[in-house]
């Protein structure tokens, strides 16, 4: 049988979807978002909230395209 990847718009879609598969007793698995995953720990969080931080402050390093598999 095939694999689907169904995306949502919104948790109404969401929750209509869980609802008709269950319905038909269609198996199915709820993957965590990126976001969600990358605050399971919290040393994950502490490194992306500074991340953040200095994104905001402008404290990046830029790099050109063209240099970039240099």
């Amino acid at each position: 049988m095939s694999i689907l990847t169904i995306h949502p718009k919104d948790e109404a879609q969401e929750t209509a979807l869980k609802t008709i598969l269950d319905g038909f007793a269609v198996r199915y698995e709820i993957e965590p978002d990126e976001t969600e995953y990358l605050m399971s720990s919290k040393a994950n969080e502490i490194a992306l909230d500074k991340s953040i931080k200095q994104a905001e402050e402008g404290d990046v390093v830029k790099i050109a395209l063209d240099d970039l598999w240099k």
